[in-house]
């Protein structure tokens, strides 16, 4: 028994090792939610692409009008994954508790328990982040273009992942589950912010700088399908730890340290 984790930072490295079948199934999952996203951004590169070569990159309004049309079609393919992740979220969580998993049969229960709270999460998500992409591309007033970003990616990012986690394990209303999100947030900020800069620094180094199509989309399906799924396994369990120390230990003594081999 003592190979077993008794710690979530243990708990982590023994789930890569015991079930990264399970997190590369989960990867999988992840692409077939992301192929919508996918389809519709490569959509709009060739279509940008198609501008920039017939006008010699001067027709700026033409480029916006295609940004603008496929925006369209980009924010409910990002509602589409976020949907996808809360039947990952459930399956996460029930590993990280130790609990027998049917996979199928979680991922599914995951969907229907939470698709609206995530799929709230992804339109903010969506629209915030096209909109950052958008304003950093089109707007050129100096630093004030990055204040957005810096709000977003300090404050806002952040917390909405927080509130995934919070959702597949307490019941409370959006604004409540938020606002403890908020909270938590404030308090580990200096884990949480290294975390998401981690997760976000390369899709949005591909909006912004021009990259080869087919490396950009080749180097996208593996952040899907490889760094995603081994992403939301991390984030997941330093948030049990998070939630143990400040509200199950107090609040929710039957979930506190569930999963974990103590003596």
């Amino acid at each position: 028994m003592t190979n077993l984790p008794d710690n979530r930072r243990k708990q982590f490295f023994y789930l890569i090792k015991y079930r990264w079948k399970s997190i590369l199934l989960i990867g999988g999952l992840l692409f077939l939610f992301s192929i919508p996203m996918l389809g519709s951004i490569l959509l709009k590169d060739l279509k940008a692409i198609s501008i920039v070569t017939t006008s010699d990159g001067e027709d700026v309004s033409a480029l916006l009008i295609n940004d603008l049309f496929y925006s369209v079609f980009i924010v409910p393919s990002f509602i589409i994954l976020f949907i996808g992740l809360s039947g990952v979220y459930r399956v996460v969580r029930n590993y990280i508790w130790a609990e027998g998993v049917i996979f199928k049969s979680d991922f599914l229960i995951g969907i229907k328990q939470n698709w609206f709270p995530f799929a709230l999460d992804g339109f903010i998500f969506s629209v915030l982040f096209y909109g950052l992409y958008l304003a950093t591309v089109y707007i050129n007033i100096p630093y004030l273009k990055y204040l957005p970003i810096a709000v977003c990616f300090i404050l806002i990012y952040p917390v909405i992942l927080i509130h995934m986690n919070l959702t597949v394990v307490y019941r409370n209303n959006y604004f409540k589950q938020m606002k403890n999100a908020l909270l938590i947030y404030i308090r580990r900020a200096y884990i949480y912010l290294p975390l998401f800069i981690l997760l976000i620094t390369i899709p949005f180094v591909f909006f912004i700088f021009y990259i080869p199509l087919i490396v950009k989309y080749i180097i996208l399906i593996l952040f899907v399908n490889l760094f995603l799924p081994f992403f939301v396994l991390l984030f997941s369990t330093y948030s049990t730890a998070v939630f143990d120390y400040y509200i199950n230990k107090e609040n929710h003594q039957e979930i506190y340290k569930k999963g974990l081999f103590l003596e």
